[in-house]
C-alpha cells in the first residue's frame, strides 16, 4: 500500500512541482532589478500553489495552530522545529513561515528542489565536516541579521519511531549567535504521509506554533539553558497533539 500510495501521489505532484521550481528562478529578475518585496511575493505565490497542491495529492488535512505567538514584522527569528519527514518543509511553508532553513547538503543535489530552496535562501549543511557546518551556521546567522527568518532542525534527522529524538549538541548556535527570537514549532503525522504512508484516507496533519523566546534579552547563564528548554517545550506541544494511527 505504502509504494502504491506514493507513486501515485508523485504522479500528480512532479508535474506541478516542476514548473514551480522553473517559475521561482524568475524571482532572481525581481532580486537583480532591486524589487526584493515583488521577488519574493512571486516567489511564494507559485510556492503556495504547490505546497497546496502537495497537501492535495498526498491527503493531508492540515491545521495550524498558534499563528498569534508569531513576532512581528522585522523581527530577528529562528523558528526551531522536530523532524519526522521530508513533508516538514513544506508543512512550515504551508503554516505560512517563509524561512530559509538549515538543510542537509544531499538535498542540493536533487533537481529542482535545490532551485526552489536557493531562493528561499537556504544553507546546506555537511555534517560530517565540521568546517563546513561552522560555515552553513555563520552563513544562517547573516541572513537571519539580514531580515530573513531561518529554521533549523535541531535532532538531526527525522525522527523514525515517532519520538522527538535528543537535539544535537550546539544545534541552537544559529539562534544564539543572531541573538534572535526562538520561535518553537511542533509538527505531527506529516510522516504517514510519506515514509509511513499505508493509507490513502485523508491523514490530519498539525502544526503548532509556540509562545516566543527572545534570546537577545537573555544573560550568557540564561543562553545555555535555552536548548533545554526549547526542546522540553517541542516535546510537550507534541505529546498534545493527536498522532494518526492505524485503524
Amino acid at each position: 500500500m505504502k509504494k502504491v500510495k506514493v507513486i501515485v501521489s508523485l504522479i500528480f505532484c512532479i508535474p506541478v512541482f516542476v514548473p514551480t521550481a522553473l517559475l521561482a528562478m524568475f524571482s532572481e529578475v525581481f532580486f537583480l532589478l532591486h524589487l526584493k518585496k515583488a521577488g519574493n511575493a512571486w516567489l511564494h505565490f507559485w510556492l503556495s500553489i504547490t505546497i497546496w497542491w502537495i497537501w492535495l495529492t498526498f491527503g493531508a488535512k492540515f491545521t495550524v495552530t498558534g499563528r498569534e505567538n508569531l513576532p512581528p514584522k522585522g523581527t530577528k527569528i529562528c523558528y526551531v522545529a522536530n523532524h519526522q519527514s521530508m513533508m516538514d518543509i513544506p508543512a512550515l511553508f504551508g503554516a505560512g513561515l517563509w524561512t530559509g532553513i538549515i538543510a542537509k547538503i544531499e538535498l542540493k543535489k536533487v533537481p529542482g528542489l535545490n532551485v526552489l530552496m536557493k531562493e528561499l535562501g537556504c544553507v546546506f549543511i555537511d555534517r560530517k565536516d565540521m568546517r563546513q557546518s561552522l560555515k552553513a551556521i555563520l552563513k544562517g546567522v547573516e541572513n537571519i541579521n539580514g531580515g530573513l527568518p531561518m529554521a533549523i532542525y535541531p535532532e538531526g534527522t527525522r525522527s523514525k519511531n515517532g519520538q522527538i529524538a535528543q537535539f544535537k549538541p550546539g544545534a541552537l548556535k544559529m539562534a544564539t549567535k543572531a541573538k534572535a527570537v526562538i520561535v518553537p514549532v511542533a509538527i505531527q503525522n506529516t510522516r504517514c504521509l510519506l515514509e509511513s504512508a499505508y493509507t490513502f484516507k485523508r491523514i490530519p496533519v498539525y502544526v503548532n506554533i509556540l509562545k516566543p523566546i527572545d534570546t537577545s534579552t537573555l544573560s550568557e547563564e540564561e543562553m545555555k539553558e535555552v536548548p533545554a528548554m526549547v526542546e522540553s517545550i517541542i516535546k510537550d506541544a507534541y505529546s498534545a497533539l493527536p498522532a494518526y494511527r492505524k485503524s
